[in-house]
């Protein structure tokens, strides 16, 4: 039986260390800064509680970390996870750069360690269908991805705290909407259809703020064929899948069919269950996939767990959380520059 160690007791924190429990692992050490919120969760398992993350990671019976911390210190905590010979499983993003992710990589690499970049929606029942299904439908011609979510930050005056710089938004999570919910999108894209091979990208900051609340971008699929990717805190309140404002969906256009994919709100996906609706090209035959209502972060911890006792890679791996890291940077670049950028990536694979 593994045990884990959580490392940042906010909000987040519950799908992890809720999801080890229900798949078997011993939650044996916690820790956050709060002492009271480090309390709150170990009483639950029983674990032992520290406010530093270096005495989890000096814990000889801790075996496999969540870093549920801020952004802006998961290089420092994943490289020292690393070193102390722990697994990793890191929320996204994996750092708030590109430089700093693809170093993280690296050292599991040269550690032959489990390190992981925790996206949760590819674990949805629905989105692992979607994969199987395009193995076996033909060169991609186009995709199409939104993640619009309900947040209005267009209308009004802006709020003080985003007036502050750096905002708290800015400070938590190292960005927008771009960072917060783009990259999950992003993480998709290229699971689906291969790294791209350039983008051209327009952020947009409204005045007086830090962070972005909406983010477009061309992208040049890795398997071919076109991207167009859109990431929005927007005030429509009542659209979406669910019809409560979250509306984010992905559509797959083949040369042998398309595939429609429709997520559900992040911190309520036991609420409905997402959707996948596939045509085929040559029947006109229309499938729908529907499944029960299930917590995709239970199974993700679930699998990281497996992996992690089995001896198997880890599914994100860092080395996917840095090509949305370099995503991110290569789409803020091109609005900035107001051009197409080739994509670099720091480990010279197209996959």
């Amino acid at each position: 039986m593994t045990k884990v160690g959580i490392i940042g007791c906010g909000s987040i924190s519950r799908f992890h260390h809720e999801g080890y429990a229900q798949a078997g692992a011993t939650v044996a050490h916690v820790c956050d800064l709060r002492r009271e919120a480090a309390e709150a969760v170990g009483a639950r398992y029983g674990a032992t509680v520290s406010t530093d993350y270096r005495a989890v990671l000096d814990d000889q019976a801790v075996e496999l970390v969540s870093i549920c911390a801020i952004a802006n210190v998961h290089k420092e905590i994943a490289l020292a996870a690393i070193a102390a010979g722990k697994g990793v499983v890191c929320e996204k993003t994996l750092t708030d750069n590109p430089a700093d992710s693809a170093e993280i990589a690296r050292a599991a690499e040269k550690a032959g360690a489990f390190v992981a970049t925790a996206y949760m929606k590819r674990y949805f029942p629905a989105l692992q269908q979607a994969k199987t299904l395009l193995a076996d439908m033909g060169q991609v011609i186009s995709l199409y991805a939104r993640t619009w979510q309900p947040w209005d930050l267009w209308n009004g005056p802006v709020d003080e705290g985003m007036r502050a710089h750096p905002s708290s938004v800015k400070r938590m999570y190292g960005g927008g909407v771009l960072v917060c919910g783009g990259s999950h999108i992003l993480d998709l894209i290229h699971w689906y259809t291969g790294r791209p091979t350039k983008v051209v990208g327009d952020v947009h900051i409204r005045a007086e703020m830090d962070i972005d609340n909406q983010a477009n971008a061309m992208l040049w699929l890795g398997s071919g064929g076109i991207g167009h990717f859109e990431a929005c805190w927007h005030p429509l309140r009542f659209g979406g899948f669910e019809r409560n404002g979250w509306d984010e969906r992905l559509e797959i256009n083949t040369e042998q069919g398309r595939l429609d994919i429709y997520t559900v709100m992040w911190d309520h996906p036991d609420r409905n269950g997402a959707l996948l609706v596939h045509q085929d090209a040559f029947t006109g035959r229309t499938t729908e996939y529907r499944y029960p209502q299930v917590n995709p972060f239970h199974i993700e911890m679930a699998e990281m767990l497996r992996r992690f006792e089995a001896g198997e890679a880890p599914q994100p791996s860092a080395w996917d959380g840095y090509v949305v890291d370099q995503l991110i940077a290569t789409i803020t670049a091109s609005s900035a520059q107001g051009t197409i950028l080739p994509m670099a990536y720091a480990d010279h694979v197209a996959v």
